[in-house]
């Protein structure tokens, strides 16, 4: 692959997941008295289980486009589920740090949740693949 074509490979792969990991991070920055109130009521917790979906679905798109490191690519959903739980503890030691803010093992299961979910679409998808005769590699 040329230089071009890597450079044009991680800024549509690999960018939008640490922008993502960096917009988690910022976020659980922000001191409780200054969290934006929402017009519409949405569950803590279903709004840590979307994120982390949305962050387990970037880590393993990055990961399966990447060519630098072919057992990464090779073990991207193991290392995807392992680094949700690790950015989703991470987050929550983070957040001790900051002012009314605190830790939460229920927001820890909720990350996790969310990241599991994406791992059983996938899982589920390859069955499905597999099952009508399609190539399981996604």
């Amino acid at each position: 692959m040329s230089g071009l074509n890597k450079l044009r490979s991680f800024f549509i792969y690999q960018c939008p997941f640490i922008i993502w990991c960096l917009l988690i991070f910022v976020s659980s920055a922000i001191p409780s008295a200054e969290l934006p109130r929402f017009v519409f009521k949405l569950s803590d917790k279903l709004l840590h289980s979307i994120l982390f979906l949305v962050l387990a679905a970037l880590a393993y798109r990055a990961l399966t486009h990447q060519d630098g490191f072919p057992s990464l690519s090779r073990h991207a959903l193991s290392i995807t589920a392992a680094f949700t739980l690790f950015y989703g503890v991470s987050d929550e030691v983070h957040q001790l740090f900051v002012a009314g803010r605190n830790a939460s093992v229920y927001d820890v299961a909720a990350d996790v949740g969310g990241g599991l979910v994406f791992v059983l679409i996938i899982k589920i998808s390859r069955a499905f693949k597999r099952g009508k005769g399609v190539s399981s590699s996604i």
